[in-house]
């Protein structure tokens, strides 16, 4: 089941040190993993000097430079859903890409962190989504994933560095990222079932 990962959540998940235990937390091995070619140039030219707007670190350049080195997966957008997403306000080029992609292959699925775009799919007529529904992994999906197998103190100590680098993931953690299990959980949840009640039937993936 081929894993698509957009730059937004391949960068937070980065900053957060999880990214390279990404098979691991979803289950889906690197060579089934692929990512934009733009990640990996942005990513390499971030390592010496980050770019400050989507890696803010050169350790988490490094972690994503590592990863997208290993994905092995590839990318096949559809035509014809890349004509009709690439002049949509709310998606840019490279969701564009993702979305045609996951489109036309019945098993993919799309890890992305970018809320916008999520939302404006979402906001199509149930026909124009209806080859997107269950094929979308969100960030905190990812997060829940990490809390059940490492635990709270390791959550934190991995997102709480950068934790604001995501509004929402910032509440849920808490100000002073020493919110208790119970509510980090119910914060994840929350956020999550809030994401897949957008649309009927949900874009939201059931499980990792």
């Amino acid at each position: 089941m081929p894993l698509l990962v957009d730059i937004d959540a391949l960068c937070k998940l980065a900053h957060w040190r999880l990214l390279s235990q990404l098979p691991e937390l979803t289950g889906q091995q690197w060579e089934e993993c692929a990512t934009l070619e733009s990640a990996k140039y942005r990513a390499r030219r971030s390592v010496e000097h980050p770019d400050g707007r989507i890696f803010h670190s050169t350790d988490a350049a490094q972690e994503a430079l590592n990863s997208i080195l290993l994905m092995t997966g590839s990318i096949s957008p559809d035509a014809e859903h890349m004509s009709r997403l690439q002049d949509l306000s709310g998606v840019d080029a490279g969701e564009a890409v993702l979305f045609a992609a996951i489109a036309c292959a019945p098993d993919a699925r799309l890890l992305t962190g970018d809320k916008r775009a999520l939302r404006t799919i979402s906001a199509l007529p149930k026909e124009a989504r209806a080859s997107y529904a269950g094929k979308i992994v969100a960030v905190e999906q990812v997060l829940m994933a990490a809390l059940d197998k490492y635990g709270l103190e390791r959550l934190r100590l991995s997102v709480c560095p950068w934790k604001m680098i995501d509004i929402a993931v910032s509440s849920i953690m808490g100000s002073h990222c020493d919110m208790p299990e119970s509510s980090v959980r119910e914060g994840l949840t929350s956020y999550i079932n809030e994401l897949a009640c957008l649309c009927e039937p949900t874009l939201i993936a059931g499980r990792l």
